[in-house]
């Protein structure tokens, strides 16, 4: 529930916090406001093209096109076909572009698929800007005319009451299509735990926010830089995930472990637990069973309870750390976990060979199913007197072992 949290609010928190500082930031020069959003683009483009995040360079491209747009109407927007048509133009294009971001992927920048979206984008702008100009209005003023009316008509075409959008200068089209934008986003990033899908939701938020700020500078300069930071942030994420989680099981990895290990107290007991027969396991059904049998394990002792922590230290072996714990409160709830895990069982889908009929082909039968009991054995130490933390994980490793010469399927302290 945490790391949703985290996922989905993180990139909104940053783009929040950079409204409030750039509101605090007003006495620097104006010039110097317009350039922090440019260079935090360029930045993030750069971060996320080294991560391999290519789905929001596309997204980074349009933060720098607003930029651009609102720099040219420092007063606000006016009432002409070319603000009026190219601010509504990008209002509704920027949610369905920043879900087509999302829905390709991270297929790289400087190939076929990269290229190609950002010549999407470009081809839009130019479309747009040539319509809202009036560009052939020489040539064919009123049929210039009647294409600029037309478009300003149909991109602040009202679905609703005007009271709806009385509070901002952003067509109700541009709205919906953020609302609804955010909402996908956001059930993707929590269905797909993606963070990255989060952080686009956020950033198309800064650049509809930078949008509907025309004109009251420096508040469209903050969305812009929040709007490319937040895309940064799932990066950070990213990153801490896979340095500190395990990305099988979802348990927190050695890594996390060893730094875990420097903060305990005086008192404290770990355990170390090992799948019985486990290579037997891999060796009959395929490694692919073999990973969920870990995550099924992994799924149990991530619910110990007595405040112990699970985490997975390497091939089938876990340990759980029981801070200010002795080893025989930490045995009560081991055994219990052990319990669990034996009562749950694991269902199989075995491959029987094909029967053969006299004079006629093999006939295949359906994959059966059966229920098949997985154990672990456990060991736990309590700390004594001048012992480190490496040194009771060690003295741990040793019980396991000698639970698992008694019979496996039990809990030993040392």
């Amino acid at each position: 529930m945490i790391r949703i949290f985290l996922i989905l609010f993180m990139p909104l928190a940053v783009l929040g916090g950079c409204w409030t500082a750039f509101g605090l930031l007003e006495l620097l020069p104006p010039r110097a406001m317009e350039v922090v959003p440019y260079g935090t683009v360029t930045l993030a483009a750069i971060i996320c093209w080294r991560f391999r995040r290519s789905r929001a360079v596309p997204v980074l491209v349009l933060v720098a096109l607003v930029c651009w747009f609102v720099a040219l109407m420092p007063e606000g927007v006016g009432q002409g076909p070319l603000s009026r048509v190219v601010l509504a133009s990008f209002a509704v294009f920027v949610p369905p572009n920043v879900l087509l971001a999302s829905l390709i992927g991270d297929r790289g920048v400087f190939n076929r698929s990269g290229l190609g979206q950002l010549a999407f984008y470009g081809v839009q702008a130019l479309v747009v800007l040539f319509v809202a100009s009036g560009a052939f209005g020489a040539y064919e003023p009123q049929a210039a005319q009647m294409l600029i009316d037309s478009a300003d008509q149909l991109l602040h075409w009202r679905l609703l009451d005007s009271s709806w959008d009385q509070w901002t200068i952003l067509p109700q089209p541009a709205l919906l299509s953020g609302a609804v934008a955010v909402v996908l986003l956001l059930l993707k990033a929590m269905v797909k735990d993606s963070p990255m899908d989060a952080g686009l939701a956020a950033g198309m938020a800064g650049i509809l926010a930078a949008l509907h700020a025309v004109g009251h500078a420096p508040q469209p300069a903050a969305f812009a830089t929040g709007a490319a930071l937040a895309l940064v942030v799932p990066l950070l994420q990213d990153s801490y995930r896979m340095a500190f989680l395990d990305e099988l099981t979802g348990l927190p990895a050695r890594r996390s472990l060893v730094a875990d290990l420097r903060g305990l107290g005086s008192r404290y007991s770990i355990a170390m637990a090992d799948i019985d027969h486990f290579k037997k396991f891999n060796d009959t059904y395929g490694h692919d069973v073999g990973d969920e049998v870990l995550r099924m394990v992994a799924s149990h002792l991530g619910k110990v309870s007595g405040g112990g922590r699970a985490y997975r230290y390497g091939g089938e072996e876990f340990t759980i750390l029981f801070p200010r714990k002795g080893k025989d409160d930490a045995f009560e709830h081991l055994d219990a976990l052990r319990a669990a895990i034996e009562s749950a069982g694991f269902a199989v889908r075995t491959k029987p060979r094909p029967v053969k009929k006299p004079k006629a082909k093999p006939v295949k039968k359906q994959p059966a199913t059966k229920t098949v009991s997985v154990t672990i054995s456990m060991g736990v130490a309590e700390r004594e007197t001048g012992q480190t933390p490496e040194e009771v994980l060690k003295q741990a490793d040793k019980t396991l072992y000698k639970a698992k010469k008694k019979g496996r399927n039990r809990v030993e302290k040392a």
